[in-house]
């Protein structure tokens, strides 16, 4: 039977992503059930285990409501005094608070500076001749956002697989992320399947087709500009082509996926 969260007075979402697993993560919120039981509080409070919820450098991490209390490098003895906290409408315990409501910046002595795509740099390339060319993020949390916006804006927009013959994109129906690991692109004569999310080490075959690296590039020559997707090996599994350097998606991609990187043509 469900719990009826009407009665919930303080709800604790705890963070199970994989660095906060590693750092204890389970532990801290076993003993936090624990004493909710325990305590005849299960019944008016509710625990919650989140997929990532992005302070990987504070974990374990726990975001507690009402008043959006962020929590970090939780241990088993802590989260015991957070909770008893929060429940008796007592003051939080502000030495272990990365970010409550109201502050005007977040407290983290293990700060990790946002990682940004390095410039255009010049480059002779084996397929693509000379070029400015720069690495893009990989992670399905990109090319899934990606593929949905070449969905909405197919125009001027190419792509190739390899084996597989190239398609415009305005043949691509649909865009689905439902299966494990694989994004499929329906199109009216058939669907194509690119795996985009972490796969294990032991799935040799998913490595081997898997998008590990995501290079935008210029090719001098033809001044096309364009996507290429390779595996961790190097090997190219397929490209996106763009008609122009004016197209929507193409800004689309140096401004949302490259975080508003420009190309200086000058370097050619």
């Amino acid at each position: 039977m469900g719990k009826n969260i009407a009665n919930t007075t303080h709800t604790f979402f705890f963070c199970d992503g994989g660095s906060c697993q590693k750092a204890g993560s389970e532990k801290v919120v076993r003993e936090a059930r624990a004493y909710l039981r325990n305590n005849e509080h299960w019944n008016n409070t509710h625990t919650i285990k989140t997929r990532c919820n992005g302070r990987c450098e504070d974990a374990p991490t726990c975001i507690v409501h009402p008043g959006e209390f962020w929590y970090k490098e939780l241990t088993p003895e802590k989260i015991t005094h957070i909770v008893k906290g929060h429940i008796n409408n007592d003051c939080p315990l502000e030495t272990e608070l990365l970010f409550k409501e109201g502050w005007d910046a977040q407290v983290s002595s293990k700060e990790i500076a946002p990682i940004k795509p390095k410039p255009f740099m010049f480059k002779t390339d084996e397929e693509l001749g000379d070029c400015l060319i720069t690495r893009g993020f990989s992670s399905d949390q990109y090319l899934y956002p990606l593929f949905l916006y070449l969905l909405e804006h197919p125009k001027g927009v190419t792509l190739s697989v390899t084996s597989e013959k190239p398609i415009p994109f305005k043949d691509v129906t649909a865009v689905n992320y439902t299966k494990a690991f694989t994004l499929e692109l329906e199109t009216k004569i058939g669907c194509m399947a690119l795996i985009i999310a972490a796969v294990p080490k032991e799935k040799e075959e998913l490595l081997q087709s898997k998008i590990s690296i995501t290079e935008y590039f210029y090719q001098k020559e033809t001044e096309q500009v364009g996507i290429r997707f390779k595996n961790k090996f190097g090997e190219t599994l397929g490209n996106i082509e763009f008609d122009s350097i004016h197209n929507e998606a193409w800004k689309y991609c140096t401004k949302i996926q490259l975080q508003n990187l420009t190309l200086d043509l000058a370097q050619l």
